[in-house]
């Protein structure tokens, strides 16, 4: 019993040493990258943004935000208005967020 607490002890205060000693990395400052003139260089999030933005914001428009404004009316329709809520969690999503890519969206890690 006596060793089953010293080891329990020892667990519970290394796990308590590690979260009091964690903390979060230091942002790292980026800049642009420009050429012997100071002309900014077009780096490659840059261009993935530009790319990204021919295909996404019309494809955005023209079909992910009619369709989620059409399944919202079919379940106002169905529920005969009480679900709101569900269809405007169908419109907020479909046609509120960000339409534009930037560079910084790209540029973040995945987790």
């Amino acid at each position: 019993m006596r060793k089953q607490r010293a080891v329990s002890f020892m667990l519970v205060s290394a796990l308590v040493a590690g979260c009091a000693a964690h903390r979060p990395p230091a942002p790292t400052e980026w800049r642009s990258p420009t050429t012997a003139d100071g002309r900014a260089i077009a780096t490659d999030d840059e261009v993935g943004a530009i790319i990204a933005n021919i295909w996404y914001a019309p494809f955005h428009a023209l079909f992910i935000c009619p369709a989620s404004a059409i399944m919202a009316g079919l379940v106002m329709t169905i529920t005969m208005g009480q679900s709101y809520e569900a269809a405007s969690e169908l419109m907020h999503g479909g046609c509120s967020e960000p339409w534009i890519v930037r560079p910084a969206d790209i540029r973040q890690a995945v987790p």
